[in-house]
């Protein structure tokens, strides 16, 4: 009996131990998603994590500023396997539905997600998927219908820099939004 309880005992201690050890944070350059420049577009502040919640968003442009008088940035880019909205890419976002919203564009709004050469076909339209959709879920938050939002994967397909390299690959891992 006494061996039994020393063994539940040291079961149960090593589950909450490597329970507690699951969190990681994301160490130098893995902070920060690339950007076009190849050296990281890093964190305004936050965690990306909850970018993705649409709850977060709100009050016309979820408290990012940004000039609606200037055409914003038409891609946003993602960490490596990654389909979190990071602080930079909200921002763009953001001023992406502020932009719309002000100068009523009409047309649908398509928004394709992109990935880097690395992995399977299947993988990667699946990757750029779950980007592009991310990317419609905070742009639905932001006031825009959903009805004129337009998701779609080009996977691999349609790489923005055609180089086998961290640089290259950066660039490629991306949602572009497209006005039709």
């Amino acid at each position: 009996m006494n061996r039994s309880r020393w063994l539940a005992v040291a079961l149960l201690s090593l589950s909450l131990g490597l329970l507690s050890g699951c969190g990681s944070t994301p160490k130098g350059d893995e902070a920060g998603a690339d950007g076009a420049d190849g050296k990281g577009v890093g964190r305004l502040g936050g965690s990306s994590a909850n970018l993705n919640d649409p709850s977060r968003a709100g009050s016309g442009a979820g408290g990012y500023r940004f000039d609606v008088n200037v055409e914003p940035e038409h891609r946003i880019y993602f960490d490596y396997n990654s389909a979190l909205i990071n602080d930079r890419s909200a921002q763009v976002l953001a001023h992406n539905a502020g932009w719309i919203l002000a100068h009523g564009p009409k047309g649908t709004i398509t928004i394709e997600g992109h990935c880097d050469e690395r992995g399977t076909r299947e993988f990667n339209l699946a990757l750029g998927q779950q980007r592009a959709d991310a990317a419609v879920r905070f742009l639905v938050a932001q006031g825009m219908p959903a009805n004129r939002l337009k998701a779609v994967s080009f996977g691999k397909e349609k790489p923005l820099v055609p180089s086998h390299d961290d640089s290259a690959w950066s660039k490629n891992r991306r949602v572009e939004i497209t006005l039709r």
